[in-house]
């Protein structure tokens, strides 16, 4: 598959798969100024565009890339922002930070999945880190 069209892929296959995440999660997630939420939520986007990526053949330069589009666009967050949060995300991922694992498995998951719940279940993993966070 050409670059580009396998960059178009997986920019696609992740907004979809977390607009169905944040979808089952509490209403006004976006506005949250709970650090512990933030981090949490992008680290599962980030872990879910990572796996992505990786899955498809991508380096990390162009999951870079389709990570800045795809966690801007679906939390709104300005470049400047999106790019603050990404370049902290390597290093979370090195101290194997739950939710960036949990985003990787669970976008994984839910394309591989052959019921509508199994996706759900997926989907729904980023609600269960939040109630978890919420619980602590």
């Amino acid at each position: 598959m050409h670059l580009k069209k396998t960059i178009e892929a997986v920019t696609k296959m992740s907004l979809q798969f977390l607009a169905e995440a944040i979808g089952q999660c509490p209403a006004g997630l976006e506005s949250s100024t709970n650090r512990d939420i933030v981090f949490a939520v992008l680290g599962f986007q980030y872990g879910a565009i990572n796996s992505a990526a990786e899955a498809a053949g991508l380096g990390e330069d162009d999951s870079a890339g389709i990570a800045e589009e795809v966690i801007g666009r679906i939390n709104g967050m300005d470049k400047t922002t999106v790019l603050k949060f990404i370049a902290l995300m390597p290093m979370l991922a090195e101290k194997e930070y739950p939710p960036i694992g949990s985003g990787g498995k669970a976008i994984i998951g839910f394309y591989h999945a052959s019921t509508e719940d199994e996706k759900l279940t997926a989907a729904g993993s980023l609600q269960e880190i939040l109630r978890q966070i919420d619980e602590a």
